[in-house]
Order: C-alpha cells, then structure tokens, then sequence
C-alpha cells in the first residue's frame, strides 16, 4: 500500500505558469522602457543647462576681460587724477544693463578699500531669461594695486514664479 498520493504537475499548469512568466516579463519591460524615457528627458534637459551657462560663464570671462582692459586705459588716460578715474568707472557702469541684483547684494569685502566703487553685470543663461550670472566688481579708486575685486559672482533665477507653475518635472507621457 502506498503511504503518501503522488503529486504530478498536470500540463494546465504548466501553461498557466508560463503565461504567468510572461506578463511578469512584458510588465518589466514596459516599467524599463518608461524609466528610460524619463532619464533621456532629464539627461537632454541636463546638457541643455549645462551648455547654456558655460556659454553664459564665457561671455562674463569676455565681459571681465573688456573691463580689464578698459580700466588699464582709464588708469592710463587719467595721469593721477583720482577724480577723472572714478567718472570713468561710472561712465563704464552706465553702459551695462540694469541687474536685478539689490543694493543689499553689495556686500564689500575687508581686502577692497571701503570708498571702492561697485560695478555690475549680469549675463542670461540660456534662452528663457529666468536665469542670470550677476557679477559684482569692487573697483578701488586708487590708481595703483588691482585694478577690481570679485565681490559676487552667483547663479540667480530672475523668472516669475507663481504657485501651481510647472517646476519642470518630468511628467511620464508627455514631450519635454
């Protein structure tokens, strides 16, 4: 007599695990495909950011470069008149735009000379204006010694916000 039933896997069941395996697979696949997705939208967003304020950190570098040398003239053409060196860096202020940086942003350092005069600038980052480099310079108004001291050089966000404004999440199934 047999002590215990034999147990024998019918062919039913064996499909109906099969067919199991394979939903689980398509599941998997469809789960990875839409992760891929989304990490190709947020790496093309990435190098867009990216490429856009290396482009903008080289126009300040030009822009610094353009108030060097002008400087170095203005010392040069104002023969120690301390008084004509200052017009001129105001004159040179009064040919950049507006910043949105306040007047509380102008934090002056221990090493500039407390009668140093501010310069300011601000170049956009990428093609939205909601970004900006701001570059604050300190120029002492003595003819001798460096000519400026970075005071502030930040990456601000300048755009409107407004509650409920998309943030720029990647939402699964929409473009960009």
């Amino acid at each position: 007599m047999k002590d215990g039933g034999e147990y024998r896997v019918g062919p039913g069941m064996t499909s109906l695990l099969m067919i199991f395996f394979v939903l689980c697979m398509a599941a998997l696949a469809i789960l990875t495909l839409q992760s891929v997705q989304v990490e190709g939208v947020l790496n093309k967003r990435t190098a867009h950011a990216t490429v856009a304020y290396y482009e903008a950190t080289l126009q300040v570098e030009r822009r610094l470069a353009d108030i060097d040398v002008k400087l170095v003239e203005a010392r040069a053409a104002a023969n120690g008149d301390v008084g004509a060196y200052a017009a001129t860096v105001l004159a040179l202020q009064a040919g950049f735009p507006a910043t949105h940086a306040s007047d509380g942003a102008m934090s002056f350092s221990p090493d500039v000379p407390s009668d140093a005069l501010p310069l300011r600038f601000a170049v956009l980052v990428g093609e939205n204006d909601e970004r900006e480099i701001q570059v604050i310079l300190h120029i002492p108004q003595s003819l001798t010694g460096p000519r400026y001291a970075v005071a502030r050089r930040m990456l601000v966000n300048i755009g409107p916000w407004e509650a409920g404004q998309d943030v720029g999440v990647y939402v699964p199934g929409t473009s960009d």
